[in-house]
């Protein structure tokens, strides 16, 4: 392993198309935790209309790369498209260094912050037209570590966040996004595709998506292989796990948004604890995620998946009942064991439901979290509007019992008898 990635940092345009990953990653990890505190305190956006926000950029995300992912295949063009978003990620954190309007702010954040969304998915579609390899293999490999070098940026990436904010303050850190994009664009402009790249797009969805907490990495379609060809899965546990699966990411998205606010202005933190609990979580899901990764073919995973469930709930009771902020940096190794399982083990669960259709199973797992992830927006502002910080995480906890019942699937209709009998057997006792 040591020599292939030896071998890795000799392929032409691979170390700058590992830089351009890391200081991506770096630029959105260390904003979109500060961007919900932004709204509030700068714009003095209410609950409502942060979480309105939040999900119209969400939304503009995932529309524009669905649009990129689309012309990509069809027409090629990774470069440019790759460029356009970068600038219009650019463009859209320097515009935030003046506006403070509402009305104008989502504008800028559909039209700019939304479409630059869809930079890093395009970074990994650009690599797989610039890098000259002509073994699957060591595409494959290749692009697995550009994913895992996305990962580690969210380990340091809040803490230097919170460091940049305490310095220069919002302004300051928006200016060093747009730095950090503009310079990703100088990297990539001097850039080109290779005769012997492969034209086909990778995955939509990417490690260290900021539309969604779930940091998952899909593996190429054409890899894949059908674990069970002669198994079967009714429609109703399909559907079982894709709601399941939105579930967890709408709790999940919204934790995303709400925990920062609720650490500064509920508990009376500072965003640098605020950088130590997301730093702390992706710093303990690399090696969570290598086990996994290393056992998952032997483990039975829909009870991983429901375990993972019942931990999410136990995390979100934990932090709403917890005292003060030093009882909630460890939580965060709840929520890392949660990003784990559900990123190892969710997708190739999926599927295992539909082993005949291995590329819809994988788009129906990221369009799970994606819709949960627009979702929670307008959910967590209703709610943290009505019930308080505290009240959300109650009902995020309920959120996660569902997804826990889902995965699990009790025999409801054996439970419900024995109830019954149970009720009957009370208000008629024995003579």
């Amino acid at each position: 392993m040591n020599k292939r990635l030896l071998n890795l940092v000799r392929i032409p345009f691979f170390l700058p198309l590992a830089g351009t990953t890391l200081m991506l990653g770096v630029a959105l990890s260390f904003t979109a935790p500060y961007l919900s505190l932004f709204s509030v305190e700068q714009a003095d956006m209410s609950p409502r209309k942060l979480g309105l926000f939040m999900t119209l950029i969400a939304a503009s995300g995932v529309v524009a790369s669905a649009f990129a992912g689309k012309w990509s295949d069809k027409h090629g063009h990774h470069r440019e498209l790759l460029l356009a978003a970068l600038i219009a990620s650019a463009l859209g954190f320097l515009l935030l260094c003046l506006v403070r309007d509402y009305a104008a702010l989502v504008a800028i954040g559909v039209a700019f912050l939304g479409a630059g969304g869809s930079a890093m998915s395009l970074v990994f579609s650009f690599a797989r037209t610039a890098l000259p390899i002509d073994d699957n293999a060591e595409r494959a490999l290749a692009l697995a570590t550009l994913r895992t070098v996305l990962s580690m940026a969210w380990v340091f990436g809040p803490s230097v966040g919170a460091l940049v904010l305490a310095a220069a303050g919002f302004y300051g850190l928006f200016l060093f996004a747009a730095a950090c994009f503009i310079a990703c664009g100088a990297i990539v402009w001097r850039m080109h595709d290779s005769p012997k790249g492969d034209p086909h797009s990778a995955p939509a969805h990417y490690a260290g998506d900021p539309t969604s907490l779930l940091e998952v990495t899909a593996p190429d379609t054409e890899e894949i292989v059908p674990p069970h060809p002669g198994v079967r899965h009714s429609r109703a546990e399909i559907w079982r796990a894709t709601v399941a699966m939105t579930l967890i990411g709408l709790a999940a998205s919204a934790t995303m948004i709400v925990l920062p606010l609720f650490v500064v202005h509920g508990m009376h933190g500072t965003r640098i604890d605020v950088s130590i609990m997301l730093g702390l979580g992706a710093f303990l899901e690399i090696p969570m995620m290598l086990a996994l990764g290393a056992r998952g073919s032997r483990l039975d995973k829909q009870r991983w998946l429901a375990s993972c469930a019942v931990v999410h709930l136990i995390y979100f009771i934990a932090v709403a009942a917890s005292p003060n902020v030093h009882f909630l940096i460890p939580m965060q190794a709840f929520n890392a064991f949660v990003v784990s399982v559900t990123s190892c083990l969710g997708m190739t669960y999926m599927q295992d439901l539909m082993p005949e259709s291995p590329g819809s199973a994988t788009a129906l797992f990221f369009n799970a979290s994606r819709v949960g992830s627009i979702l929670s927006g307008v959910l967590s502002g209703a709610l943290v509007a009505a019930l308080g910080y505290r009240g959300t995480f109650l009902v995020c906890g309920c959120i996660a019992l569902g997804a826990a019942v889902l995965f699990a699937n009790p025999p409801y209709k054996l439970i419900a008898r024995r109830m019954l009998d149970w009720w009957r057997t009370w208000r008629e006792p024995a003579r």
